[in-house]
């Protein structure tokens, strides 16, 4: 295969990723908000029903959160989670998706495990990374240095980004949270954790 065919290819997969869940989000959201309105009261107006069909899907979104929260939701959510992992693109965005919404919506502990500073794409531009551990195998082995291993999200989709492995005494440690660091990226930088001016924040 060519390299142009390569890059193509290469390029089109990549384009999925981003394009693939908030297509899929985007189109759940209209198909719901459709459903709903074609059984609203024709006497209704199209921006109350628009209005309504918002209101409906919040509420079931909200029992569904409550029956996920209980036994049986949380087994047809397993059953769910193993359908998912049987489709081939699904099952490789999925997790991350879920990873990514379990640190942001509920602090759970996930494999980010810490944020950081790192320079990055060049010396003197800074980026926001997670620490998803220490560099190991052939790429540490190779370089005399101790490595870790960054994620490098991109804004507002951080299911992409770059893999960097970055000496260990070139990061800058930061003291957010990795949910406050999420969100950070996510919002592009208009949610800014709050640090005392004199550095003497606890967590």
């Amino acid at each position: 295969m060519s390299q142009f065919w390569k890059s193509l290819r290469n390029s089109f997969f990549a384009g999925l990723l981003v394009v693939l869940p908030v297509g899929a989000s985007l189109g759940l959201l209209w198909w719901g908000v459709t459903l709903v309105t074609a059984w609203l009261p024709a006497h209704f107006s199209a921006p109350q029903h628009r209005l309504l069909a918002v209101v409906v899907l919040i509420v079931l979104t909200i029992c569904v959160g409550w029956l996920a929260r209980l036994v049986a939701g949380k087994r047809l959510i397993d059953v769910a989670e193993t359908l998912i992992h049987q489709i081939p693109l699904l099952k490789r965005i999925y997790p991350f998706m879920k990873e990514i919404s379990d640190t942001v919506l509920s602090g759970k502990k996930t494999m980010f495990q810490r944020v950081v500073l790192v320079e990055f794409p060049r010396p003197g531009v800074y980026s926001i990374g997670f620490v998803t551990g220490a560099t190991g195998g052939e790429a540490q082995a190779k370089i005399n240095a101790q490595l870790l291993n960054v994620f490098v999200p991109t804004t507002p989709l951080p299911t992409n980004g770059f893999l960097i492995l970055v000496p260990h005494d070139q990061v800058v440690n930061l003291e957010m949270s990795v949910a406050e660091g999420m969100k950070l990226v996510i919002s592009g930088g208009t949610v800014v954790p709050h640090y005392p001016a004199d550095g003497n924040r606890t967590r």
